[in-house]
């Protein structure tokens, strides 16, 4: 599993939100719900600690001027960021 931070972008939709989280621990619970197909992207603030978990794909995602704002794309591999 990779998990690549991707910032100034966000996540136009979500399924839950998860607040004070860390980083890995975002990429860790958008892996387990990627499990039973509920999360493809999760998208993080830097600044609040929120996670958001959705099933977005590349092309649902946004630009934003925060660039404390990313998004985590999960595909096979390792994780790393960006």
């Amino acid at each position: 599993m990779t998990a690549q931070f991707i910032k100034g972008k966000a996540v136009t939709t979500f399924n839950k939100t998860f607040q004070p989280f860390s980083e890995i621990q975002c990429v860790k619970k958008c892996y387990e719900a990627g499990k039973e197909d509920m999360c493809s992207v999760a998208g993080y603030n830097k600044t609040t600690k929120a996670c958001y978990t959705n099933v977005d794909t590349q092309q649902d995602v946004v630009d934003v001027a925060d660039e404390m704002s990313g998004v985590f794309f999960m595909t096979d591999g390792e994780y790393s960021m960006r």
